[in-house]
């Protein structure tokens, strides 16, 4: 029970609350386990709010006592509840891992799980067990493969994921073994992944892949450039790994990446190249790019390529002039002379330089710096005398265009 009590000041109103402990939420009446606990024991109060406000009262010595008021604004009874389970927070089992050669060498890929079993974010991933097994291949297809604990193959630190698709990869080398041993077996792969406490929701899912006898790489890339694209062309090889022949029907991958670019970059044809050369229209004046080629196996379980070939590097350098402005015309004025021309049509423009001749004299430069209008107007002129102009065009990389027709004058 709440009892209100009121003392009047001089200047103030003090209003005091205060609990009645002998109410019969606060009382111990009636016994029994579900019996109410006494609320003014701290450690049974489940839920009380106050506003504390400050007052000011004189009193009869003349000094200032701040005194406070209490709102009480919700209470009840208190009791205590069962303890809950401590919360345990293990990463979801990974659940896209992939794996596929290239060369000698299986790579494996997946995405770090970014949530708990129970839904909640994977913040505490600490690290990872890989499992790899090498067999004959079984005559039956029905037969799944397997990945046991006695197969662990790699422990790896990771951290948690900086986002919902952080993909992570690695490379099986095939160390200490000889081609001998591990062409056409099947190598089967599973990875686990466990938080700071050790603990791990179990294997993800299982993948697997046979060994082919796939072609050594192919030379190193020759690189012819032109304006609108890079000529790439390289020579195949003619033996596997194995030391056996290449097989009619060998395909190529090609890879482009930008200088200063840490990955080996992006594969750049569309479709398997057939022949021994690309022609790379997406390549841009100004770039540098690093080219490296596969040889492509196509096997009844889908494409296998070689190792890279040698690194090829281009500086695509810009050495192309633009075309020369069209149809330069004049038009005489009474005390000047205006010329215009067709505007170019090349992405990298940077503008125009005009040129005259007065008289018998040799061609000079009126622009200072590249115009970019299609028009110029000369009011330094001479009367009496010939003045002939003539127009070129100027690209960012500082290339100058062929002299456009001439076209003359004379001011009287």
């Amino acid at each position: 029970m709440l009892r209100i009590r009121h003392w009047r000041f001089p200047e103030k109103i003090l209003c005091i609350l205060s609990i009645d402990v002998n109410s019969p939420c606060n009382s111990r009446g009636g016994g029994g386990r579900n019996a109410p606990t006494p609320i003014h024991n701290p450690q049974n109060l489940t839920r009380l709010q106050t506003l504390f406000r400050l007052k000011r009262a004189r009193t009869r010595s003349g000094r200032y006592l701040r005194l406070g008021s209490l709102l009480l604004l919700t209470s009840a009874c208190g009791k205590i509840g069962e303890p809950l389970p401590p919360l345990i927070r293990i990463p979801q089992p990974i659940a896209d891992l992939t794996v596929r050669q290239q060369g000698a060498e299986v790579i494996l890929g997946w995405t770090l799980p970014h949530l708990n079993t129970d839904g909640s974010t994977a913040a505490t991933l600490a690290s990872m067990e890989i499992y790899r097994a090498i067999r004959e291949p079984s005559p039956d297809t029905t037969v799944a493969p397997a990945v046991g604990e006695s197969d662990l193959w790699r422990v790896l630190q990771t951290e948690p994921a900086r986002g919902r698709q952080e993909a992570r990869s690695i490379r099986d080398l095939l160390e200490g073994r000889d081609l001998s041993e591990v062409l056409e077996r099947e190598f089967s792969y599973a990875v686990k992944v466990f938080n700071r406490k050790g603990q791990s929701a179990g294997l993800s899912n299982i993948a697997t892949l046979r060994l082919q006898p796939v072609p050594h790489p192919p030379g190193r890339p020759s690189l012819k450039p032109a304006e609108e694209y890079v000529e790439v062309s390289w020579a195949p090889s003619s033996i596997n790994i194995d030391g056996s022949p290449v097989a009619a029907g060998v395909t190529f991958n090609l890879y482009r990446a930008s200088s200063g670019r840490s990955s080996a970059g992006g594969l750049l044809n569309p479709t398997p190249v057939a022949g021994t050369s690309y022609r790379d229209g997406s390549a841009r004046l100004g770039e540098t790019y690093l080219y490296r080629v596969r040889a492509l196996l196509e096997t009844g379980r889908g494409g296998v390529e070689s190792r890279d070939s040698e690194e090829a590097t281009l500086f695509h350098r810009d050495l192309y002039p633009p075309g020369p402005p069209r149809q330069l015309t004049l038009v005489a004025g009474r005390e000047f002379l205006s010329l215009a021309w067709f505007p170019n049509s090349e992405s990298d423009l940077a503008g125009y330089h005009v040129f005259r001749r007065q008289g018998r004299d040799e061609f000079q430069r009126l622009t200072a710096t590249a115009t970019q209008r299609t028009s110029y107007e000369d009011r330094d002129l001479l009367e009496g005398l010939v003045h002939a102009y003539r127009v070129t065009a100027v690209d960012r990389a500082g290339n100058q265009s062929s002299y456009s027709n001439v076209v003359s004058d004379t001011l009287e």
